[in-house]
């Protein structure tokens, strides 16, 4: 290993005899040279000593890195709660003297729906201090949680104290591997098709039909409750079979047709209305938003169906004047009626009058002429209608 340098330094001073002393050019070669020695000294000193120096791992004693890293977060991608996750790491120059160029790279298996940024750049670090990078991880909303997304990150030390390393001083690196996992979150949709008000007689049984989906990242079990049972209850309703509905659902997938049965209360005294409040939940997430629709139900009380009262409250006022109208409409057309008919009847009158007179032999009296003398002296009042028909 001696010969080197006293080989190196011999073809230095042929060199430096090319120029004279004063030259310019001489004065930059002599200073390289000191450089080069320097630098050589160094390394074959490191050389002698490594064997020497006493350490307990496989990691180069005289320069290294050490590269931590907190494990990352389990990232939100619901549409609501979306949000980029952040992971710190920190390396240190291992070195007791010296400081040391790191260089950090990555292995990431994101593809297209993740993204890592952050993991990579270069860093000068001195003997025994850290330096600290934080490595960022974003995704597409809305996708499932089992996608796991593997990656590792590298820190090499290229230069330690401006030597540039490889061989015969082989680079010195650490890594950390973990992956990104996506968290489940629930959203469910309740939908019932018919949203009107059920009309229902006191006592008798009806029934709600609903439908509810899974918009979730993951398999979960949605259930449909209503959210005011306990006050129904008061009421007087009653349930047949089950309270609530609930499903084993996948990523997407909708539910059949599900049904309620109830059974209206039985001793009303009058006709009420009552609301229905059903709620679809995520069994998955608690904290995921509800699915609420509102039915309205009202019962008739059996009592004051049978009674005028009773069937009269049921109409509204709306309803009251356009059954009027439809009555006096109704009169107005037989009047009018009775008005054409009389004028009809009266112009006829007035033709037979302008008609002339046909005389024909007096027929021989009868022997029942004398029972109807007695209607000629019987005077007819006046039509009260006449004056109305002059006009015609």
């Amino acid at each position: 290993m001696l010969i080197c340098p006293i080989a190196c330094m011999g073809k230095s001073e042929q060199i430096m005899d090319i120029f004279p002393s004063h030259s310019s050019m001489n004065v930059h070669t002599d200073d390289t040279v000191t450089m080069k020695r320097t630098g050589i000294a160094m390394m074959l000193v490191v050389v002698f000593l490594l064997p020497l120096i006493p350490h307990s791992s496989a990691q180069n004693p005289v320069f290294g890195v050490n590269l931590d890293c907190n494990s990352p977060a389990e990232m939100d991608v619901s549409p609501a709660g979306y949000a980029p996750v952040e992971m710190t790491c920190t390396i240190e120059n291992t070195a007791s003297v010296g400081a040391s160029k790191i260089e950090i790279t990555n292995e990431w298996s994101g593809g297209a729906t993740a993204d890592m940024l952050g993991a990579t750049g270069e860093y000068s670090v001195e003997a025994g201090e850290t330096e600290e990078f934080t490595v960022t991880f974003s995704g597409t909303t809305k996708q499932s949680s089992s996608n796991s997304y593997d990656f590792e990150i590298f820190a090499t030390v290229t230069e330690w104290n401006s030597i540039p390393l490889n061989e015969p001083f082989p680079r010195e690196n650490d890594s950390f591997s973990d992956s990104l996992e996506i968290a489940t979150y629930g959203a469910v949709e309740l939908r019932i098709n018919d949203v009107s008000t059920r009309k229902v007689d006191s006592g008798s049984e009806f029934t709600i039909n609903l439908q509810f989906t899974n918009k979730g990242n993951d398999n979960d079990r949605v259930r449909v409750d209503i959210a005011n049972l306990n006050d129904l209850k008061q009421q007087g309703f009653s349930f047949i079979g089950s309270e609530f509905v609930a499903e084993d659902l996948a990523m997407g997938a909708t539910s059949s047709m599900r049904e309620i049965k109830i059974l209206a209360p039985s001793d009303l005294d009058e006709t009420t209305n009552f609301d229905f409040r059903f709620q679809a939940s995520s069994t998955n997430d608690a904290t995921a938003d509800l699915s609420e629709t509102m039915i309205p139900v009202s019962v008739e009380s059996t009592q004051s169906s049978g009674t005028l009262t009773g069937g009269i409250s049921e109409v509204g006022e709306d309803d009251l004047m356009l059954y009027g109208a439809i009555a006096g409409a109704v009169i107005l057309l037989f009047l009018l009626l009775g008005v054409v008919s009389r004028s009809i009847r009266k112009r006829a009158a007035k033709k037979e009058d302008q008609q002339p007179t046909i005389e024909l032999d007096e027929p021989e009296q009868d022997e029942f002429d004398d029972l109807f003398n007695d209607l000629d002296d019987i005077d007819l009042a006046t039509d009260e209608f006449d004056d109305l028909l002059d006009e015609f």
